[in-house]
């Protein structure tokens, strides 16, 4: 597998270049459950016009963290890294869950690089304090029942085993995480950019939540996209925390017509 040299770390990344003599790029970054193979329904069918890069975030796949590093703080500056790297001066980015901790905190310090956003299942960790107080509310109320299946729904786990366990062995590829602050319960996706810095993203963006998503809910989504006045919310019927992966022909039509519009 490829990897790109950051300062302190090596990340491990693919990309996926279109026989077409003109094209955009997209990069995708994965959730928490997942590394750069989480992508595989979503690759075949954009590169087929977009030059498509996934990298595995530090501390997942092969992207060793350091013990001591500077864990899921660093995302940001890691996806500009590997922008810089691969001389991408600008890219739509398509962010699941904690991936939008890498998206929202690249698109605030640089604006003028990002074509677009796609914010699935995640606030990106934007820290206004109304959306803080709806989230923890939720937690508290709602706690976690179902373990390491939480961010696929019932309904898919049930109808579609085969699908639920490869999910499950992706996040299972990945290192035993050594540095504390990568824990769960420490990527709570709070205290990320807030009032003017949200200003800063004029770029088109687009969220999008399943039904069932017991970790991220509808309301707390909608809620999010309200304090990005033009940003478009879209929600997903019958799936749960991970609607790439549920339900990949709707998240793969909605994204491209999005990011084509």
């Amino acid at each position: 597998m490829p990897q790109i040299k950051l300062q302190d770390i090596n990340i491990e990344y693919q990309e996926f270049i279109p026989e077409i003599n003109n094209y955009e790029t997209i990069i995708f970054m994965h959730g928490r459950g997942g590394n750069l193979l989480s992508w595989f329904q979503q690759i075949p069918y954009f590169s087929k016009k977009y030059r498509c890069v996934v990298y595995s975030q530090r501390g997942f796949g092969h992207s060793y963290d350091l013990p001591d590093g500077p864990g899921w703080s660093s995302f940001p500056n890691d996806l500009k890294g590997v922008m810089d790297n691969l001389n991408i001066k600008q890219a739509h980015l398509v962010a699941q869950s904690m991936g939008g901790v890498s998206a929202l905190g690249f698109a605030v310090n640089n604006p003028e690089r990002v074509l677009s956003i796609t914010f699935a299942d995640t606030t990106g960790g934007m820290g206004e304090p109304e959306l803080e107080r709806e989230m923890i509310k939720w937690k508290e109320n709602n706690p976690r029942t179902r373990g390491r299946f939480e961010a696929i729904s019932e309904i898919f786990e049930k109808q579609n085993p085969e699908m639920a366990n490869l999910y499950f062995q992706i996040g299972l590829s990945n290192p035993e995480l050594t540095n504390p602050d990568m824990s769960l319960s420490k990527i709570n996706l709070l205290g990320g950019p807030s009032g003017d810095q949200l200003k800063a993203l004029t770029m088109p963006i687009l969220f999008i939540v399943g039904e069932y998503d017991t970790l991220m809910p509808p309301k707390i989504i909608k809620l999010a996209s309200k304090f990005i006045k033009h940003s478009k919310y879209i929600y997903v019927p019958g799936c749960g925390h991970s609607v790439y992966f549920e339900k990949p022909d709707i998240f793969n039509f909605e994204v491209l017509k999005f990011i084509q519009s």
